[in-house]
């Protein structure tokens, strides 16, 4: 679906209501813009994770994190390559 929007004074745009609602995107959510040139500009709904999901841990062998439901950590660290760039 598509969707036409125009700056405010500000520059500022609104995600329409659907698509908020669709991706649980509320006022604390963070979006990353990214530009891809020739005109494109993609949004990309960042997901933070709940403090009651992932457990620290310190020991004798390091630090670290534990995560309560299980993740790839290839997943993790493709994700944090691309952002980094």
């Amino acid at each position: 679906m598509t969707y036409t929007t125009v700056p405010s004074i500000k520059g500022q745009i609104t995600i329409p209501s659907e698509i908020r609602a669709k991706y649980h995107i509320g006022k604390d959510t963070p979006v990353v813009i990214e530009d891809q040139g020739k005109g494109v500009i993609t949004l990309k709904i960042m997901r933070m994770v709940d403090d009651n999901e992932i457990e620290y841990y310190e020991d004798d062998g390091g630090f670290g994190l534990n995560f309560k439901k299980p993740i790839d950590p290839q997943v993790l660290i493709d994700a944090i390559k691309k952002i980094d760039g």
